[in-house]
């Protein structure tokens, strides 16, 4: 299973915050001043998304010095070489039919550009829900599209269904399609609609955890995909 390392959507808010923040004022503002900014509780968490930035080459920094955060210079570009923006174009429901497509195009994430290398039409869908936590795929996860109505049975999907949008695995049968979900506990029920009744929006490639302190992105690619190199 391959595994690339990008900014997540905080790291990449907090690269920003910083480097604004030296302009402005000249100096790095404090861990108490970051915290504010950033509604946390507490200065661990401050840290942690410090320490995710330093190992990522974004800042270094003197614990024992106060306001001693440096942005490095080859972070000037809050688009770090060798990766690409990929906007968030909409929420999708994991749970059932509940999430109505939305545009989001005030958020953005920073993907690896090998991830999409010869695929051209990439999205980055939000997922709501947990009725796809067995395939990895869990409430606040962002799950990288190729646009394509072009699927198999097996793959993991983004589907319209009326004009909602639900992450389910695929499968057809005698011009039935099921949208089914991957969740062990049984409390959720595939989705069954005639082939004409849905629209395929794309094919999950692969998914980036949601969760705030994730500092190192693991991206999981599923069974049968892998970049071309």
């Amino acid at each position: 299973m391959a595994r690339r390392t990008t900014f997540t959507p905080v790291q990449e808010k907090t690269l920003s915050f910083l480097k604004h923040y030296i302009v402005k004022n000249g100096q790095a503002p404090t861990m108490v001043e970051l915290g504010k900014e950033f509604n946390l509780r507490s200065l661990r968490s401050v840290t942690q998304r410090l320490e995710g930035l330093e190992r990522k080459g974004a800042i270094k920094r003197d614990r024992f010095q106060h306001r001693s955060i440096q942005v490095l210079e080859n972070s000037n570009s809050l688009i770090p070489s060798g990766t690409i923006r990929v906007p968030v174009i909409a929420s999708a429901g994991c749970d059932a039919m509940e999430v109505y497509a939305q545009d989001e195009f005030g958020e953005y994430i920073l993907i690896d550009k090998n991830l999409i290398n010869v695929h051209t039409n990439i999205a980055a869908i939000k997922a709501v829900g947990d009725s796809m936590q067995d395939a990895g795929i869990r409430n606040g996860d962002y799950v990288i599209v190729e646009v394509t109505e072009s699927v198999e049975n097996g793959d993991r999907v983004v589907a319209i269904v009326g004009n909602m949008a639900v992450i389910k695995q695929y499968k057809k049968a005698d011009g039935v399609v099921f949208l089914n979900p991957e969740n062990k506990s049984g409390e959720y029920h595939p989705i069954v609609v005639g082939q004409e009744d849905s629209k395929i929006f794309g094919k999950v490639l692969s998914i980036i955890p949601g969760t705030e302190w994730v500092d190192d992105i693991k991206i999981d690619y599923y069974p049968g995909y892998s970049p071309r190199k």
